[in-house]
């Protein structure tokens, strides 16, 4: 057993990583805006959390990066199950009466040990064959981006389901069980991270992509600006309307949300192997115009309609979503091949959380003054999606010195 994991591939570990910080966030820091919302019953203090959750990443993001450049690997990693098992334990025993700046910092340090070493080591994986073929394997797998984060989300998806079961059915009635399997995730991989020789692959060589610095476009800058926003629209202020539109009933929520991803993950097992083989800026601009059909759909669907017809809502709004992600991330992952690696995506993230910052703190404001609904939100938000028009494809092809190692 000790030589299997000793013998680990880079990445296998990547994958185990990734599944293993999926399944405990299901477990319940996906239920967050949730928590919130019953905990205050107001869309402000939701708000707030998320724009404190910005602050949080941003502030982290300069200790993450003096971690990383230093080559302390490990550290990282074990770093980012130890901040998620303390934000689960203050959300499931405190949360009643803990401050949310505090509970946002938290979520946003969390936020940053995870989400920045998932993409770095994603764009890792995706740029080298880990097998040591050389050049060969490089040019192979530069072109295949879509293909592996179209696996990548399908494992993830499974693991994030499989968390949200679990943390749906004991979350309200027996939260230490929920705590004991997230520690007992996070020590497991921790304990194999120790052991294995693929930690000392696991990540970039500093001196390929530390030291190498490259001008960061104005276009792309205002899309990460915009992007932001829109990511935690996807992932706090929308699981909150899902909750709505399943009676708020947890045990329904979940049910509801396992469903869709199960539907979500037949299509996309046929759509993700042909990616990265079509046109991309056509598809591109289709995928973009979706996504603004599927916001359209967010702010007319209501808990009045039929079961039915709700369902047939989610599922298309999913479907956006996903497709629209999908083709962007895409795009992102093989620009970022072209650019000075580590830096492009470090900017991804400083820009995004920026734009997280300021229009949920401009939201937190508007909520305090008026009652704000969600349906108008989305539709407000309408406008910002044409700005994702502006991030241009790669416009050369990727070189070998291009791909990471």
């Amino acid at each position: 057993m000790s030589r299997s994991i000793s013998t680990l591939t880079p990445a296998s570990h990547f994958t185990l990583f990734s599944a293993t910080h999926s399944f405990v966030i299901g477990l319940l820091p996906f239920f967050l805006p949730i928590l919130i919302w019953l905990q205050y019953q107001e869309l402000a203090p939701l708000t707030e959390f998320i724009a404190w959750t910005g602050a949080g990443f941003v502030m982290a993001l300069w200790g993450w990066h003096q971690l990383f450049i230093r080559g302390y690997w490990r550290t990282l990693i074990i770093l980012s199950f130890a901040l998620e098992i303390g934000l689960i334990y203050v959300a499931l025993f405190h949360i009643a009466n803990i401050n949310l700046i505090i509970l946002g910092l938290l979520n946003g340090l969390f936020n940053c040990s995870y989400w920045m070493l998932q993409r770095i080591l994603f764009n890792s994986i995706s740029g080298a064959s880990g097998n040591g073929n050389g050049n060969r394997n490089r040019n192979r797998n530069s072109s295949n981006t879509g293909r592996l984060f179209g696996n990548l989300q399908l494992i993830l998806g499974f693991s994030l389901k499989l968390g949200i079961l679990f943390g749906g059915y004991f979350m309200q009635t027996q939260p230490w069980v929920i705590l004991s399997l997230s520690i007992m995730a996070a020590l497991g991989f921790c304990i194999m991270t120790i052991k294995s020789l693929a930690t000392q692959t696991f990540v970039y060589e500093r001196s390929d992509h530390i030291q190498a610095k490259s001008v960061i476009s104005t276009r792309d800058k205002i899309v990460f600006l915009v992007d932001g926003p829109f990511l935690y629209l996807e992932s706090y202020l929308w699981v909150l309307s899902i909750y709505h539109l399943t009676n708020s009933d947890t045990s329904q929520f979940s049910l509801t949300v396992i469903a869709l991803s199960l539907a979500l993950g037949l299509i996309f097992y046929f759509i993700k192997n042909t990616i990265d083989k079509q046109p991309q800026y056509r598809l591109y601009q289709v995928a973009t115009l979706l996504y603004f059909c599927g916001w359209l759909v967010r702010g007319w669907i209501s808990p009045d309609w039929s079961s039915f017809t709700i369902g047939l809502g989610l599922l298309s709004v999913a479907f956006a979503t996903a497709l629209f992600r999908l083709y962007f991330n895409k795009r992102f992952y093989d620009k970022a091949k072209q650019q000075a690696n580590y830096q492009y995506l470090v900017s991804k993230s400083l820009y995004s959380q920026l734009g997280i910052v300021m229009f949920f703190t401009g939201l937190t404001v508007m909520s305090n003054v008026t009652t704000v609904s969600l349906n108008y939100v989305y539709w407000g938000v309408l406008p910002l999606i044409a700005i994702y028009m502006l991030y241009q494809q790669s416009s050369k092809p990727i070189s070998n010195n291009a791909v990471l190692p």
